[in-house]
């Protein structure tokens, strides 16, 4: 009997510590102020639509057209002309300081800060540039196959700089799913799929959609903070906004539903979209203390201490 007390008393105190920790259960660590980063991409399952000429696909470029072409020509005839979708690390801005690499994959590194407090980002300092993709939209002949769609997925490692030096983080591999289409230049009956007049320069644009937008508010959990990645693309000039939704012709012609996000390419021009990134404070996440595994163990401790004395 007074062993049976005693733990009833052991039970009482644990119950207490627990009931204490229970009421106190959310522990972070300082939210991270500046990350490096380490991001690169690739293509993979890659669909075209039947026809004559060749296609190919490697990590970092998509190609289809004149056997033979070279989507870097871009005064070719039709007839003997490619068109391709090529990955890289920079666009040139015109000031001959940002080098041009449209093609050849690669990995991005850089810094970025993280947005606290909600909001878009308030500065460059919390953007991170990350790849590019550019499209070599050349006049092709509509008897060659053409890329109907394929899976663009982006890594990303992340390192905490600010206010502590932490372990690489790698944030959620990012695959999307998305559509092309190689649209008639001159439209149907005089419009272009999302009912606007066919340009007079150049004819309707190329179409790049996805099914859904898995863009925004990717989840990671560090160090007890759950922050959330959007990808973003870049203006150029310091700033960044979401992928933007096409209009509904266009996810129409894609065979997507009305809202999907994406791209369109002017014909006979070489267009590159320079990606990027920033990486939003969410909140702390609830995670078991110490307090509250020891106060388990404990009563696990007394509880068989107890069985055994009882059964001798």
């Amino acid at each position: 009997m007074d062993i049976f007390k005693g733990l009833i008393k052991k039970l009482g105190i644990m119950g207490a510590l627990l009931s204490l920790s229970i009421s106190n259960l959310t522990y972070a660590g300082p939210i991270v102020d500046t990350w490096s980063f380490d991001t690169w991409a690739e293509f993979s399952n890659s669909t075209f639509n039947a026809g004559g000429g060749t296609t190919t696909e490697t990590l970092d470029a998509l190609t289809w057209g004149a056997t033979g072409g070279d989507y870097t020509n871009t005064t070719a005839g039709s007839a003997d002309s490619q068109s391709a979708l090529t990955l890289g690390t920079g666009v040139s801005d015109g000031s001959g300081l940002i080098p041009e690499n449209r093609f050849g994959g690669g990995n991005v590194t850089g810094m970025v800060d993280t947005i606290i407090g909600g909001g878009p980002p308030a500065g460059p300092s919390e953007i991170g540039i990350g790849i590019s993709a550019t499209h070599w939209n050349n006049v092709l002949s509509g008897s060659f196959g053409a890329l109907t769609g394929g899976t663009l997925t982006d890594y990303l490692n992340l390192n905490a700089l600010l206010p502590n030096v932490g372990p690489v983080q790698a944030a959620p591999t990012i695959a999307i799913d998305f559509k092309f289409q190689e649209t008639p230049n001159s439209g149907s009956s005089g419009f272009c799929q999302d009912g606007s007049a066919v340009p007079a320069i150049g004819g309707c644009p190329d179409i790049f959609g996805f099914a859904a937008d898995l863009t925004v508010g990717i989840p990671f959990v560090y160090d007890g903070n759950l922050y959330a990645i959007d990808v973003l693309l870049s203006d150029g000039m310091g700033g960044a906004a979401p992928i933007g939704v096409l209009a509904d012709g266009y996810c129409s012609a894609l065979g997507l539903a009305n809202g999907c996000a994406g791209l369109v390419t002017p014909e006979s021009a070489v267009t590159s979209f320079q990606f990027g990134f920033d990486i939003r404070h969410v909140r702390a996440v609830p995670e078991p203390s110490t307090l509250v595994l020891l106060a388990l163990g404990m009563i696990f401790i007394g509880a068989r201490k107890h069985r055994f004395n009882t059964n001798s």
